[in-house]
């Protein structure tokens, strides 16, 4: 738990230092975005490799889409992207594993939180007190791997351990466990790295470790669900289509998987073969192998799956009397977009726009009644103001 807990703080910490350097360049990105589909999914994979967060990056989508300076099916792409650019971790957690009798790559890049720390705590400039977070959050990601690593070893000789994992050979009690997992840290990079270090220390069998991966996978949608779900028509279509993608990847991997076990192949021994004696490295493969696998095939049916989601989530006109509109509300603003201070302000600018055409209209209302003496609007007048 603590281990989990420092790994979970590093993904934190790195992440937020490193939007604060990036995200106003991404917003340019973003804004000059062209039609073009492999632009998009490029722009998804490194801005989450930059910011170390797909989740952020999902939010930062939504909040493009919900102010209208994004289409649908350019939002689809960067979060094909962001798939993609969220293996980063886990392959950086591959990384730490690798180790022999004399060095220890974890143990090396644990030693940044040190440096890290003395540099957010002598630096002078802003700029470089950040930069010391990213370093620190860096090293404390292998911190919280040598930690889990190291209590996972003497954990895993436990008879009733053994027996209890060995028992989750259901793949879809394992698929359950990994979306519950992830919805509750809200982080598949945790998750995923969490099921490289206990296939690593023989916690769990590879084949147990790519299902949980893949788990992981649809739970990671539920921060994007929770931000989509408190904006407006689009935002609410652009969380549907990340969960969508996410199912739909996963479901075509399981539904292979079942089909190759039929002949006696399975996902663990190609990968094995492919990647002999590295535990971590075969998970961590296996995962963005299926993140592009996944986009490869969804990429030319972008169009299709803006079209379902449409049909989803259909465009309801909201009758003139109706009672939410009474209550005082943010239509653009909500606490998902504020993690993101670039896309913050430009909904706050939509914001001031939005209230100054209920103003003007409120003006014209006015103007109508003292001019005609038709009082017949003075409820949504009074709603309205």
């Amino acid at each position: 738990m603590a281990g989990i807990g420092v790994f979970l703080s590093a993904c934190i910490m790195l992440s937020s230092n490193l939007e604060s350097i990036s995200s106003g360049k991404l917003k340019k990105m973003f804004t000059k975005a062209s039609k073009s589909k492999l632009y998009g999914v490029g722009i998804g994979t490194v801005g989450t490799a930059a910011i170390q967060s797909s989740g952020a990056m999902t939010v930062m989508v939504i909040g493009f889409v919900n102010a209208g300076i994004m289409t649908l099916p350019l939002a689809a792409t960067i979060i094909y992207g962001a798939n993609i650019g969220t293996t980063i971790t886990a392959q950086i957690a591959a990384l730490g594993m690798f180790s022999n009798n004399s060095v220890s790559l974890a143990l090396i890049f644990s030693a940044l939180a040190g440096v890290g720390a003395f540099i957010m705590t002598f630096g002078k400039k802003e700029n470089t007190k950040i930069w010391g977070g990213i370093v620190t959050g860096f090293g404390l990601l292998f911190v919280g791997l040598t930690m889990m690593a190291a209590s996972m070893e003497s954990f895993a000789q436990l008879p009733e351990v053994v027996t209890f994992l060995a028992s989750l050979d259901n793949i879809f009690l394992l698929l359950l466990v990994g979306i519950l997992l992830t919805a509750l840290v809200q982080s598949s990079s945790v998750v995923t790295t969490l099921a490289i270090t206990m296939v690593v220390t023989g916690l769990i069998d590879l084949e147990q470790g790519i299902y949980l991966t893949l788990g992981s996978n649809i739970g990671s949608c539920v921060v994007a669900l929770l931000a989509g779900f408190s904006g407006g028509l689009n935002a609410k279509r652009t969380a549907v289509i990340h969960l969508l993608f996410n199912v739909f990847g996963v479901a075509l991997f399981v539904v292979a998987g079942i089909i190759i076990g039929q002949f006696g192949f399975s996902y663990a021994a190609l990968f094995e073969d492919l990647f002999p004696g590295v535990p971590s490295t075969q998970l961590a493969m296996f995962h963005t192998v299926f993140n592009v696998i996944t986009v490869i095939i969804m990429l030319p049916l972008t169009n299709s799956l803006v079209n379902l989601v449409t049909r989803i989530v259909p465009e309801k006109p909201a009758p003139e009397s109706d009672v939410s509109d009474s209550q005082p509300r943010l239509h653009f603003l909500n606490e998902y977009m504020l993690r993101n201070p670039p896309i913050a302000v430009q909904q706050v600018m939509n914001e001031v726009l939005n209230m100054s055409k209920m103003a003007m209209e409120n003006y014209r209302t006015a103007c109508h009644m003292i001019r005609t003496m038709d009082f017949e609007g003075m409820d949504k007048l009074c709603n309205n103001e």
